[in-house]
């Protein structure tokens, strides 16, 4: 029988070193300040201001919602380090998962921090200070505002609630290092991160909920992974996991490319760290971005050619721990009793980016105007894949055929064109390189496509089809799908100018 023992004692962790320890989760600037959002959303605020000040008297980060704050005692209990822990219950939009956001995140810039909050009418205040903590050697929480947080409490004294959460002695931003004069370059650069992260974390907070957040006296603005409008829309999937409340709603999109994008519009869809950074899954919990773009736990690696494939994922709080949440709410990995549905998504929206990467987007045509033809189409054989001219389209089977003496040499000038595409050093060249032509517009002048319609018609005529039949069936084929009624607005244009003339 193993022996029972007899000595049991309670050894508490050292409060200034268990704080230390828990100030290097690894968070950034802009994921502290996210983790503090969290909290402002959590309390239903609709607008919050932070502010990074560097030069006063005592410089510090603050963060002020008009959220619905709290009383003295639910202040006390959200200061207590582990609050809420993970296995309790949460609502469902709780972005909430330690216990430890708000602490861990403050304390992770600075060593002191001050939250002042005001509701039904009534001003509280407490403070973690690790310097107080260290010399006590005690888990004092102090109920005096700094000076700096002072100039917030005044503030929300003005507001019918919030909460404001202020962070000093800042050791950790990088921007403070720096000399007086290159101090506003450094600084620049740490808003814009802050912006960047910050509109895409949220973006759907701000699109949907009309969130505001400000950056000093800046709005931040969303940033849509998916281009939304101009994206092409796959197939919404639900997948369960057994034993657990709630879906997850996985919903692909495959971005255009970029010849159909300005190129302020293509640099805006790369997003804050790039195009190849931002492919794979977005996971979503609770509408809160936690990893823009990752192939997950599949072994797939990011390439340049599935760079337009973005797959929204959108968790419930309920599977925390099956997806393996980090207290950062930065890192996810699909459960394995789901990996084999993610890798079955994954390949087929790969795939059919790699085809938009590939062929400028032929795939992208909006539903309403769809092509029965397109120039170009895929063959796979039995040593791979190659692209042919495709000869069945209504314009080229019309110049094939048309009886003409140069038939066989047109026949075997397209041939020449197919063997002789440059694919490898077209796949070397950088991005944006090839063909950065924006087509806003018809891929040809209109008169040009005009005539090449009239010809086809004639040619359609003769093999037996009326003209209406002709005229649909052309109108339907690449490229002429894409700029059907600018085409038709002009014929007429052309029409009638003509009768005119002969008037």
């Amino acid at each position: 029988m193993p022996l029972k023992s007899r000595l049991s004692e309670i050894v508490p962790p050292n409060p200034a070193d268990l704080i230390e320890s828990l100030r290097d989760f690894g968070y950034t600037l802009p994921s502290a300040l996210a983790d503090l959002i969290d909290n402002s959303l959590a309390a239903s605020a609709k607008r919050i201001t932070i502010i990074v000040e560097p030069d006063t008297p005592v410089p510090h980060i603050a963060v002020i919602d008009d959220g619905a704050g709290m009383s003295e005692s639910r202040l006390v209990e959200a200061m207590r380090m582990g609050t809420l822990g993970p296995s309790l219950e949460r609502s469902v939009a709780d972005l909430g998962r330690f216990g430890l956001g708000l602490k861990t995140a403050s304390l992770s810039q600075g060593r002191c921090v001050t939250v002042v909050t005001k509701h039904k009418g009534k001003c509280s205040i407490r403070r973690w200070d690790l310097d107080h903590v260290r010399k006590s050697g005690d888990w004092q929480l102090l109920g005096e505002p700094t000076a700096a947080a002072e100039i917030y409490r005044r503030r929300l004294t003005g507001m019918a609630q919030g909460t404001a959460v202020v962070i000093e002695d800042l050791d950790r931003s990088t921007f403070l290092d720096s000399s007086q004069v290159s101090r506003a370059t450094h600084l620049a650069k740490a808003l814009d991160e802050i912006r960047g992260h910050l509109g895409m974390v949220f973006h759907r907070f701000i699109e949907e909920d009309g969130l505001e957040i400000r950056l000093g006296e800046g709005i931040v603005p969303s940033w849509d992974p998916f281009l939304v409008s101009r994206s092409t829309r796959l197939s919404t999937e639900r997948l369960r996991l057994i034993n657990e409340r709630g879906e997850i709603v996985v919903l692909p999109f495959v971005l255009p490319h970029h010849s159909r994008m300005s190129d302020e519009e293509h640099e805006r869809a790369a997003g804050p760290l790039g195009w190849n950074a931002h492919q794979g899954f977005y996971i979503y919990r609770c509408r809160r971005l936690i990893v823009p773009g990752t192939w997950l736990n599949l072994r797939l690696k990011k390439e340049e050619h599935y760079k337009l494939a973005r797959i929204r994922v959108d968790l419930p709080n309920t599977m925390d721990n099956r997806w393996q949440l980090n207290v950062m709410k930065s890192h996810v990995a699909a459960p394995s009793a789901l990996l084999d549905d993610f890798k079955r998504i994954a390949s087929d929206v790969r795939r059919q980016a790699s085809e938009v990467y590939r062929l400028r987007g032929e795939r992208q045509i909006p539903a309403k105007a769809k092509s029965e033809h397109f120039v170009w189409r895929r063959e796979v054989t039995r040593t791979g894949v190659r692209f042919r001219i495709d000869r069945t389209h209504p314009v080229l089977r019309a110049l094939l055929h048309s009886g003409c003496e140069h038939d066989a040499v047109l026949a075997s000038v397209i041939a020449l064109v197919e063997s002789t595409i440059p694919v490898a050093a077209m796949l070397q060249e950088p991005q944006k390189a090839i063909d950065g032509a924006v087509h806003n517009g018809p891929p040809m002048e209109l008169d040009l496509l005009i005539d090449m319609l009239l010809c086809i018609e004639h040619h359609l005529i003769r093999t037996g089809k009326n003209r209406e039949e002709a005229r649909k069936l052309v109108l339907s084929c690449e490229p002429f799908v894409q700029c059907k009624t600018q085409v038709l607005d002009r014929l007429r244009e052309r029409t009638t100018a003509l009768q005119e003339s002969d008037e």
